[in-house]
């Protein structure tokens, strides 16, 4: 996935609040909340960053080491996918 383009779908509607942000599915009415992290990643991707780009956005936002920026994303990023929020390319 490394180099990737990741792409929020056009059916989401994203609402910062505090602690995070609410994701709605509008075609499957569905709600989604992330957390903090969650919601930066959602940002940056917003913002088309690819894959390697928010790793490293993560790494110097939350002080964490390259690889577990680098497997948690590609946790939430495949939750994302499968839940029909976001694309990959």
């Amino acid at each position: 996935m490394a180099d990737s383009r990741l792409k929020p779908l056009p059916q989401v509607l994203a609402r910062r609040m505090p602690g995070g942000t609410v994701l709605v599915h509008l075609e499957s009415n569905r709600i989604f909340e992330l957390n903090e992290t969650g919601a930066r990643v959602w940002e940056l991707i917003g913002e088309g960053l690819e894959r390697d780009q928010v790793v490293q956005c993560l790494v110097q936002e939350f002080a964490v080491d390259a690889t577990r920026a680098s497997t948690e994303l590609d946790v939430l990023v495949a939750d994302l996918e499968r839940e029909g929020l976001l694309s990959t390319s």
